[in-house]
């Protein structure tokens, strides 16, 4: 695995980030940020982008403001929602209420559409520096009234027939591996990932299935609830940052 380097604060991760930016030769660059899970009561699927802690919403944030100096220099922009709507569903109450299914479909068909919207925290944080829905990569889920989802769903993208026997890196090889959503001689992504997701990807994903990627990775931790996100930088594992 390449090294991981350990980053201090804000300042030198978004200093990195602007400086991967600028020397790519790419021209467009997908933020993958905002990353949150769904959790399920007796009647719907939550968005619940404040069960990580600080993580969904900093690292839309952090992914806003290098999309803003990308696009500054001249780059394209596209943003990329990956939804984990699968660790939580245990949790929901099966025995009473819709089936969980239906509960997830509801919500993803009220992201879908032409006219569909983010929710509203999100909608701020874009539309603060300069970004909205249509700079959003939507995903065909390959079901009635999902063919453009704000959200790339992980249970659809672990589908995959892919031999890859990791779950966690099935579906981000798969996502990456698709023209219709990347493309490797055209784009470079930067990703603010769980922390835990940090091995799946890493050794998995970018060390034994995806080949010729340009790309910046940061992990961050979603464990703990932590309320500043001055914390994710000295907390655990910390914040850390790897180029490919």
């Amino acid at each position: 695995m390449i090294n991981m380097q350990r980053i201090k604060n804000e300042k030198e991760l978004i200093v990195i980030l602007k400086k991967d930016v600028k020397n790519t030769d790419k021209k467009r660059i997908i933020i993958f940020a905002g990353h949150f899970p769904l959790v399920y009561t007796k009647k719907e699927a939550i968005e619940a982008i404040e069960k990580w802690g600080v993580f969904s919403i900093y690292s839309l944030e952090l992914g806003c403001k290098i999309a803003k100096y990308a696009k500054s220099i001249g780059k394209k922009v596209k943003f990329v929602f990956f939804v984990d709507d699968h660790a939580y569903e245990e949790q929901g109450d099966i025995s009473r209420g819709m089936p969980i299914k239906r509960r997830r479909r509801r919500r993803y068909k009220e992201r879908s559409g032409e006219n569909a919207k983010l929710p509203e925290e999100y909608r701020k944080i874009m539309k603060k520096q300069g970004f909205s829905e249509k700079d959003v990569l939507r995903h065909d889920h390959q079901k009635p009234g999902r063919a453009d989802c704000l959200y790339f769903s992980e249970k659809i993208l672990r589908n995959s027939k892919k031999k890859i026997e990791n779950a966690c890196a099935r579906e981000y090889t798969e996502f990456l591996e698709d023209m219709d959503y990347f493309n490797k001689n055209n784009d470079y992504i930067i990703t603010f990932a769980p922390n835990r997701c940090k091995g799946h990807i890493c050794d998995v994903a970018l060390d034994q299935e995806i080949k010729n990627l340009s790309s910046s990775h940061i992990f961050m931790e979603t464990m703990a609830p932590l309320s500043k996100k001055e914390e994710l930088y000295s907390f655990g594992r910390g914040v850390t940052y790897r180029k490919d």
